[in-house]
């Protein structure tokens, strides 16, 4: 079984979407290939606060058992310069390299390449012989010095050239690959639609050519019919704009689909020549003329002027849209969740029915010893040591929740030998981070190509795993003070009995229960927890007394404090709060048990009024009411248990 790793610069980019979902479409089940996706960003990616730390996604599929590595050159090559990338990649060159969009200075890379010479200069010819255009002006994105960027600027400097037409500096607008820079960048130079000298625009990306059609408009240059515009990529979004985009196809899918089947070949042995060309076409839509504005048919044109199949409207799209849907119920259920702090133990114990619900094959979650912290300005380096902490195979957990976890090294094994050896696929790996702190790393075998989707699955994940490993440090660091202070508290233990305990019954008296339910109240609180405040009042204790004594009155109370501890849970708290009055908190409990524990509790009435020889048989009533973590005043929710108690009282006094 061989692995390929896939670099994706940043999954919620559509282009790099796109080639990784066509790199994916070839890897079907009968190639004995895993093809494992990450999403790396670069190393010490300078903009937002941690986005750098995906780079370690990078740095963990440098193990010893991937085969091949394919990269989205292009994509890094928008923010990072030639030289730094190839300095940065140079560690992953033991391995065979498929670079996607662009050569890399290595031996041992092949890449394939969109050979747009021909496509420009039919967009060109198009704009003169058809819409009559001669000043002909650029949407350039040479400034972040992509070998992609700068192959389009001279692919159409030629074309121009071969038209009989100049190139005008003047008209070159410096865009950098994005929508909102290239719109600034217009409004910036021209003020009114007066100063607009061009009447053609042609763009390095789409996202250019839509965010120039914009500043366009807001100059009052109505497109086409006072400037054509037309863009390159054919992104999805192209077919949807106001008007839709005229755009140079470069068969981006296909370009991921060419490297994947050149990684194969690679692989296998057989010969592959180090480039592979990707032929662009010209497809015109109403930005540049060919459709009317008042066609709504989202038609588009090829190069002969015949009608073509729009790729982006198809019964595909149609279900990627309605699927959103439940991609958005999956997330809302992801966030609720999550939204309660828990210990590793009991997210782990979760995920079952998370991969369920995400439609995962696998899932693997591999830890560190402890976790290793990376500023911005650091190289990050994966520990030797890491377990393999819980894995889950078409829904069941294979491996439970384990504290200790099976050993590797994740420099030469992602996972251990038994797993992860035979499954053909695709799957996608995600560095497990939040601020400095890298815990470890999860995989997923994903059942689609919306990595976008997956990889906001996986953000949520990584962070509940990351914050419930805090969490769990933090518990062991209170019980590491807890055994500190062990013999303090053993001094003091006999002094707190006796200033909390009740004497006749050993359960908690009023002070110990008010400092303890107070606490509990805070606690559920803060983990966003609920539950029920009890308040009971033994029926009949002033006749019991009354009748056969204060003696059998203390036994009648002892034994209904035994029955109230049996029927409540170890971690609910009870206490006496008078005489005859006894109060509970239950942290998580529900009005739907309260018929249980009513059953419960006359059942051990009987039981043990029968056992303390009692000449009667105990008789109590309950009060309760709801608490939330905005409703947890204890006197107020006392007192409202009272007056339920007291409606109960009335109620069983009216049936007799």
């Amino acid at each position: 079984m061989k692995k390929v790793a896939l670099f994706a610069h940043n999954l919620t980019v559509e282009y790099a979407l796109t080639v990784a979902q066509g790199a994916a479409a070839y890897y079907t089940k009968d190639k004995d290939v895993q093809l494992i996706l990450a999403q790396t960003n670069q190393p010490h990616y300078p903009y937002g606060l941690y986005e750098y730390q995906y780079w370690a996604a990078a740095e963990i599929l440098n193990s010893d058992e991937i085969d091949l590595i394919m990269i989205i050159t292009s994509t890094f090559q928008t923010y990072i310069k030639e030289e730094e990338l190839a300095e940065f990649l140079k560690p992953f060159t033991k391995k065979p390299i498929i670079s996607i969009a662009v050569d890399l200075p290595f031996k041992e890379v092949h890449y394939t390449v969109c050979d747009c010479d021909k496509a420009f200069d039919q967009i060109i010819a198009h704009l003169k012989n058809v819409h009559g255009c001669k000043k002909i002006g650029f949407v350039s994105a040479n400034g972040t010095s992509s070998k992609e960027a700068i192959v389009r600027f001279e692919a159409f400097k030629k074309a121009l050239k071969k038209n009989g037409l100049k190139y005008n500096p003047d008209w070159t607008i410096e865009g950098y690959f994005s929508r909102d820079v290239s719109r600034r960048a217009l409004l910036d130079r021209y003020h009114s639609k007066d100063e607009i000298e061009f009447d053609a625009l042609v763009a390095a990306n789409d996202l250019m050519a839509e965010g120039c059609m914009q500043a366009l408009e807001k100059l009052g240059v109505k497109v086409p019919k006072q400037v054509k515009v037309i863009g390159f990529d054919d992104s999805t979004r192209a077919s949807f704009t106001t008007p839709s985009l005229s755009t140079i196809n470069q068969n981006i899918f296909d370009q991921g689909y060419k490297a994947s089947e050149l990684a194969h070949k690679v692989l296998t042995g057989s010969s592959v020549p180090r480039c592979t060309k990707i032929t662009a076409s010209p497809i015109y839509r109403q930005s540049c003329g060919c459709v009317p504005i008042s066609n709504t048919s989202f038609v588009c044109k090829d190069d002969n002027g015949k009608s073509i199949p729009n790729q982006h409207l198809n019964s595909e799209t149609l279900e990627k849209y309605t699927q959103h849907f439940s991609d958005t119920v999956a997330i809302y259920t992801l966030i609720d969740t999550f939204h309660t702090t828990h210990t590793l133990k009991e997210l782990f114990e979760s995920l079952p029915a998370i991969t369920i619900q995400l439609r995962f094959s696998s899932m693997a979650v591999v830890l560190y010893d402890k976790p290793v912290e990376f500023t911005k300005e650091a190289d990050i380096v994966i520990p030797e040591k890491a377990y393999l902490r819980t894995y889950i195979d078409n829904n069941k957990q294979v491996i439970p929740y384990d504290d200790k976890g099976i050993e590797i090294n994740p420099h030469k094994k992602l996972l251990p030998n038994t797993y992860f050896t035979q499954m053909p696929g695709v799957y996608i790996l995600h560095a497990i981070f939040a601020g400095e702190k890298q815990y470890g790393y999860l995989i997923v075998q994903v059942p689609d190509s919306k990595f976008e989707i997956h990889h906001i699955y996986l953000k949520l994940l990584i962070n509940a795993i990351a914050h419930a490993y805090d969490f769990n440090q933090t518990l062991d660091r209170n019980e590491l003070l807890s055994n500190r202070n062990e013999r303090l508290l053993k001094n003091n233990h006999e002094l707190n009995i006796q200033s909390t305990e009740d004497e006749l019954t050993k359960v908690l008296n009023r002070r110990g229960f008010i400092d303890h339910a107070e606490k509990e109240l805070k606690r559920a609180a803060k983990n966003g927890k609920g539950g029920i405040v009890f308040f009971a009042d033994m029926d009949g204790l002033k006749k019991i007394n009354d009748t056969w004594g204060h003696q059998i009155g203390d036994l009648a109370i002892q034994t209904q404090a035994k029955i109230l501890v049996e029927t409540f849970r170890e971690s609910d708290i009870v206490g006496r709060l008078s005489g005859d009055e006894f109060a509970i908190v239950s942290t998580g409990l529900t009005k739907g048990y309260i018929s249980a524990i009513k059953e419960r509790i006359n059942q051990l009435n009987r039981l043990y009024s029968e056992k303390a020889e009692l000449p009667f048989t105990l008789s109590i009533s309950l009060g309760y009411v709801e608490f939330s973590p905005d409703n947890c005043d204890l006197d107020e929710l006392l007192s409202k248990a009272d007056q339920k108690l007291y409606e109960e009282k009335e109620l069983k006094h009216s049936h007799q």
